[in-house]
């Protein structure tokens, strides 16, 4: 074969082989796509089933979270339960022994009465046995007998069987007596148990209506209270007399509650004239020592008592609040200017009196400074609590000063006494000078009785010129000693000017002074 031929037929092979390769190329990539696409497939078909068992999972897990809280919820019951089992445990167990203990009574009477019904069963075949062994006998005999007899032996036959009967009857009511006896007690408690509780729940409905009843009134007083405060209000709002008129009154209640007496420890609607004209303070205030405190009630409430009014909203409460705060300072103002304590014998202040804690609480909140700034223009801010407190202490130093006062009277009757007692000493003294004088004197007298008047005496009765019987009493001398005083301090009286005496007059003094 010549090239050309090798060429064309190598070329050829090539040419089919290449073809040949192409077509296995396409096959097996066609191949592969199908199996790309049938694991494609596959997967996808899996992915979803996978979604799927997800979801379900899902779900599972929520319908587990579902049936776990209620769970929780069942085992806090379950827990609340058990913790009440034992107390209702207990409770179970004591009503179970009781019922146990009524069931082993009601059985032992159940067993009791059984006996006993079978014991008169048993007297009544016994009764029946004796009636038929009585005929049996009766049949037994001769006609003729028993039409003699037969009165007798049925009327012998009547009482054995009624006597039978009557014992019979008797035992069973013994029994029935004995029954009783045990069953009486458990009625007897039974019906005290129901007493008890019908008494408890008439007990309960009384004092359930009483509580509805109080309640009633509570609140009826509450709504009376509440209109006479709102009428109040509205007068105090209404006119500023009538503000003032409230405030000296409640002024007056204050002063009366702390013991003081009206024109013995102060006075009300004092005038005195001043430079600057007529003054009228509401109430001076006595002080021991003869000073004086004066009071004045004309606190500005009417803009306070406007702004707690509810039908305002809080700017309009805010405002009126505001204007409450600059009418008190106004007023503290106007008290400064005319310094009372110039025109009355007082400390350097004068003492504005607010009738409620809130009319100072809610003008201290809105001006913090309003207590130092009236201390400076001496004008001291009083509550009723506050001036209460300063009555009250007023109160005990005018019970000091009668203290002391008694105490100087007590001392000035102490130096009387010591006095007049010195006298009297002294008087004492001299009567026991006297005494022993006298007694002294009546020794002697008696000393010459007894030398020369006895002795002449004697000679009489031995010359026989008087009687034998005839005595004359020789009269004892007399041993008594006058006692001297031994307290000569009581000899030294002040009109004497003893030392002591005025020794003791200063102590006096100075014991009074410290009372």
């Amino acid at each position: 074969m010549d090239p050309i031929s090798l060429a064309a037929g190598a070329l050829g092979a090539s040419v089919l082989a290449l073809a040949f390769s192409i077509v296995m190329v396409k096959r097996i990539k066609d191949a592969a796509e199908a199996e790309t696409e049938s694991r494609t497939a596959l997967l996808a078909s899996q992915l979803e089933h996978a979604e799927t068992t997800r979801r379900d999972l899902a779900t599972e897990v929520a319908q587990m979270r579902e049936k776990l809280s209620e769970a929780s919820e069942k085992r806090a019951i379950a827990e609340t339960t058990a913790n009440r089992v034992p107390v209702l445990e207990a409770e179970m167990k004591e009503l179970r022994t009781a019922l146990d203990q009524w069931r082993e009574k009601g059985s032992e009477l159940e067993t009791a009465l059984e006996k006993e019904r079978e014991a008169a069963k048993e007297k009544l075949e016994m009764l029946e046995d004796a009636k038929v062994k009585l005929l049996d006998s009766f049949k037994a005999l001769s006609s003729d007998a028993l039409k003699v007899n037969n009165d007798e032996f049925m009327k012998l036959a009547r009482e054995n069987f009624s006597r039978l009967q009557e014992g019979a009857k008797g035992d069973l009511e013994k029994r029935q007596q004995a029954i009783d006896g045990l069953v009486k007690p458990i009625k007897e408690r039974l019906e005290a148990f129901d007493t008890k509780v019908n008494e408890l729940e008439k007990n309960r409905k009384e004092a359930y209506g009483e509580l509805r009843e109080q309640v009633g009134t509570l609140v009826q007083s509450q709504t009376r209270l509440s209109k006479e405060t709102q009428t109040l209000s509205s007068a105090l709002r209404s006119s500023s007399s009538v503000s003032g008129k409230w405030g000296e009154l409640q002024l007056k209640r204050i002063v009366e509650l702390a013991g003081m007496l009206k024109h013995c420890d102060f006075d009300e609607q004092v005038h005195f004239n001043t430079d600057e004209g007529v003054q009228k303070p509401d109430m001076v205030i006595h002080l021991p020592g003869g000073k004086n405190i004066v009071v004045d009630a004309k606190a500005p409430t009417s803009a306070y008592l406007e702004a707690i009014d509810e039908k305002y909203d809080d700017e309009r409460r805010e405002a009126l609040l505001a204007t409450y705060v600059g009418n008190v300072r106004k007023v503290i103002t106007e008290l400064s200017k005319k310094s009372y304590w110039k025109s009355v014998d007082s400390p350097e202040f004068v003492v504005l009196f607010l009738p409620g804690e809130s009319f100072f609480s809610a003008a201290l909140e809105r001006d913090p400074r309003l207590i130092e700034d009236s201390f400076r223009d001496g004008v001291i801010l009083a509550t009723p609590t506050t001036l209460l407190g300063l009555l009250k202490a007023v109160a005990y130093g005018w019970r000091q000063e009668a203290l002391a006062e008694s105490a100087r009277d007590i001392s000035e009757i102490g130096q009387q006494l010591f006095d007049r007692l010195g006298t009297l000493a002294k008087n004492f003294s001299s009567m026991g000078k006297s005494l022993e004088s006298t007694v002294k004197n009546y020794n002697k007298t008696l000393g010459t009785l007894e030398g020369s008047v006895l002795v002449s005496a004697r000679k009489l009765k031995e010359k026989h010129i008087v009687a034998d019987d005839r005595m004359i009493e020789e009269p004892a001398p007399s041993e008594t000693h006058v006692r001297d005083i031994t307290k000569m301090e009581l000899l030294a009286g002040p009109e004497d000017g003893g030392p002591d005496a005025q020794a003791a007059t200063g102590d006096d003094k100075a014991d009074a002074r410290t009372d």
